[in-house]
């Protein structure tokens, strides 16, 4: 667990690794599973991940809803996240997703996901929390 101030707001992560393990090398390596900050603050989601050697990168995203008989949407495209992330990532292993001035509405299960010419692969959650309630986050550090 650590602390970070960052001018008068206090972000706080809950540290740990999270990898979901495919078959054949495919893997999303997070930075962090679980995440709680302020509302109003900027939150970088970090992941890595590895696929075959022999594929190529077709596509990269984040997303939060995935039903069971649709691909999932892509944040990027999702009007009310205009303007509001950004994808950090290289497009070839690293792909870490920024959200700025965080709305409770940001609470969600963020997850990457990766196409390539061979395969596709996704991560589970990471869960991010938004409060806007200091004694919410002294309850999570107790």
């Amino acid at each position: 667990m650590a602390l970070r101030t960052a001018g008068s707001v206090l972000v706080v992560f809950l540290w740990s690794v999270a990898v979901d393990l495919g078959q054949d090398g495919w893997s999303v390596t997070y930075t962090h599973q679980r995440i709680c900050t302020l509302k109003g603050s900027t939150v970088n989601i970090s992941c890595s991940y590895t696929y075959p050697s022999d594929h190529e990168i077709k596509n990269t995203f984040w997303f939060i809803k995935w039903e069971s008989d649709m691909d999932p949407e892509d944040l990027s495209l999702v009007s009310r996240y205009e303007s509001h992330i950004e994808y950090l990532g290289d497009k070839k292993s690293e792909g870490s997703l920024r959200i700025t001035d965080l709305r409770l509405s940001d609470s969600a299960g963020y997850r990457f996901r990766f196409i390539t010419s061979g395969g596709k692969f996704a991560g589970s959650p990471v869960s991010l929390t938004v409060t806007g309630n200091l004694s919410h986050i002294s309850h999570i550090l107790l």
